[in-house]
């Protein structure tokens, strides 16, 4: 064989070797557990150094997990070119095989033995839900604890928007990425590049964390504490190492220190970084902001009057807008029973729900974007009824929404409608009362955590059938996802599964 045709030979096996190992779900996977077994690892560390007796195993979990994600990371690249649907599968995949990983923990250091059980509290972690079944909890490990909180603070601006911004270069699917996983209906570059723009937000994220830390050992919590609940607060995810709560320390200034936290992380992190760049006009022009304090105030003066809460009016005042700031942000902490309440305040609480805070804050939720879009829609669709020919555009504020946008986002809410709708249906039909079982299907596709019933902030999802929790896991990561990648995945993975069999 001659020199030319061993090189053309060698040219076409590099060039097919090359396409390969060009994936997108093997690259993004392989990085997503890498970042998953130094969390686990970490909180071995952290299990060491507090005193337990899951080093071992926490620490080999993560080593094995980070070497195996490593591998993947190394042995793939990403495609020339991302199609869209490959990154709704892709994001997809990865919150499916990122909820599995990180319920090993659980199950090989005996602190959940049901292995459906921990797969629930590792979703409810990553989906920054904060549903548990974690029973009881101060029983359980260190470093076990301080794993569920760095789930839900991975969780809570998102894996893949970290992953996007340790990456060399994602190209143009990079803001499909985001995208596709972003807690909202719109996406928005802060800077010209897609990873920059991730980079920045991880940024924020991580000082408004470091900051809540310092506040919360300053107010009285230890460091330990302190860490781990500034966590689930930024993340809006409300795990807590103690059965009680937030309320476990009985304490006004970490309460109300809490209480600007949660307030701070369900408004847009977008809008919060161009205030610290000394641009605070787009946060005072936002319509989504005013209403989304409206809200705040208008609920918490509504749960001071019909609420039972006893103490100093001091007191009602604080427990008033805690309460509404954990619904509301569905950060889930709890300092008052509200699942004892009156019928009207416990209304109101199952109307907020599923509303969640901003769009592009880690709340959970269908966001008060939507409501003010579907709002504007409704408006101008009556006016129709009166003026056939009226052109009329959306407005959100002072823009104008596009009708594609808008028709996108009323599909959003019919289909989030039909699944909680249809998730209270099958959860009430394994047997839970009607309240139970529509809060339940409430704060897991919201992402909140405590609903009302027999799931109240005094409870925990043990009390549902196994059936009903693997209902609530489900609406849980369609909640967070935003329901269209999970359904278009699905809708990819059933085509190719169909072209297939017609090959066949």
């Amino acid at each position: 064989m001659s020199e030319r045709m061993m090189g053309s030979l060698r040219g076409d096996l590099q060039e097919r070797w090359a396409d390969s190992r060009e994936t997108l779900i093997g690259h993004i996977i392989g990085l997503t557990l890498a970042v998953a077994g130094a969390g686990i690892a970490g909180s071995g560390v952290v299990d060491a150094l507090r005193g337990g007796d899951d080093v071992v195993v926490m620490s080999a979990i993560g080593v094995v997990v980070g070497v195996v994600g490593y591998a993947l990371w190394r042995a793939t690249t990403l495609p020339r070119q991302i199609r869209i649907l490959d990154v709704f599968v892709t994001v997809t995949l990865a919150w499916v095989v990122l909820a599995i990983v990180g319920a090993l923990p659980y199950v090989l250091t005996g602190s959940i033995t049901a292995v459906d059980d921990a797969l629930f509290e590792s979703v409810s972690g990553f989906t920054t839900t904060g549903a548990t079944v974690l029973r009881p909890i101060e029983g359980t490990g260190p470093g076990i604890l301080f794993w569920r909180s760095i789930t839900q603070w991975m969780g809570g601006m998102g894996v893949i928007v970290l992953v996007v911004a340790v990456l060399p270069t994602v190209g143009s699917g990079g803001m499909s990425l985001l995208e596709a996983e972003a807690p909202g209906p719109t996406g928005e570059r802060l800077t010209p590049r897609v990873r920059q723009t991730a980079r920045r937000l991880w940024a924020v994220y991580i000082g408004f964390t470091i900051v809540l830390a310092i506040a919360y050992i300053v107010a009285g919590m230890n460091l330990y504490d302190g860490v781990a609940h500034s966590f689930t607060t930024v993340s809006t995810g409300g795990f807590s190492p103690y059965n009680g709560s937030l309320g476990h320390f009985d304490s006004a200034a970490i309460e109300w220190i809490c209480i600007v936290a949660m307030f701070a992380a369900g408004t847009s992190f977008t809008l919060i970084y161009r205030i610290l760049r000394g641009s605070p006009g787009p946060l005072v022009r936002s319509k989504e902001f005013h209403l989304y304090v409206a809200v705040v105030v208008a609920v918490s003066a509504v749960l001071f009057a019909v609420s039972e809460m006893t103490g100093s009016i001091h007191d009602r005042i604080r427990g008033s807008i805690f309460t509404t700031l954990t619904v509301v942000s569905t950060t889930g902490y709890a300092t008052e029973d509200f699942g004892s309440w009156s019928d009207a305040s416990q209304a109101v609480i199952l109307l907020l729900l599923p509303i969640g805070a901003m769009a592009g804050s880690t709340a959970g939720g269908i966001k008060l974007i939507r409501v003010l879009a579907v709002a504007s829609y409704a408006h101008r669709e009556a006016l129709r009824h009166l003026h056939p020919r009226l052109v009329r555009p959306v407005r959100v504020g002072g823009g104008i929404m596009p009708d594609r946008t808008a028709n996108k986002i009323v599909a959003f809410l019919i289909l989030a409608l039909a699944i909680f709708g249809g998730g209270a249906l099958a959860i009430a039909m394994t047997g839970p009362d009607l309240i139970t079982s529509f809060s339940a299907a409430a704060t897991a596709i919201g992402n909140v955590g405590p609903g009302l019933g027999d799931v109240g902030p005094t409870n925990d999802f043990l009390e549902l059938p196994r059936f009903a929790r693997w209902v609530t896991m489900v609406q849980m990561l369609l909640g967070r996802l935003e329901i269209y990648p999970v359904i278009l995945a699905l809708s990819v993975v059933t085509l190719r599964r169909r072209h297939r069999d017609l090959r066949v």
